[in-house]
């Protein structure tokens, strides 16, 4: 379901152009690049500069956030804020998070090409 577009701009909906954004309750926030595919967990600025190269691109923005079926804690909807206030083109609710979003948070890690 896509529930965020702006201002009538086309979506570029190449998956290299894609960025996935899981928010976890604990405040975590996990990304891929689709350019890459690269799996980063990352602090808020560095998901402010992933925002910023999804929205360059025009790409679309996939969004999961753990219990996504409960209200979230205020720190996860700042979070969510930060995102809404980017302008990515679209942002697509995605039901299902990523198997590796889900990870208990001592086995989360951060997938870079090169690692």
């Amino acid at each position: 379901m896509r529930f965020f577009r702006k201002r009538d701009e086309p979506v570029n909906e190449s998956s290299d152009d894609a960025l996935y954004v899981h928010l976890a309750l604990d405040g975590a926030i996990f990304v891929i690049r689709g350019d890459s595919g690269e799996q980063l967990w990352v602090d808020r600025e560095g998901l402010s500069r992933e925002l910023d190269r999804v929205r360059d691109r025009q790409g679309l923005l996939l969004y999961s956030r753990e219990a996504g079926d409960t209200e979230p804690p205020a720190h996860v909807e700042e979070t969510f804020r930060i995102i809404v206030d980017s302008e990515p083109a679209a942002i697509q609710l995605l039901e299902e998070p990523h198997p590796e979003a889900l990870v208990p948070h001592d086995e989360r890690r951060t997938l870079v090409k090169g690692d």
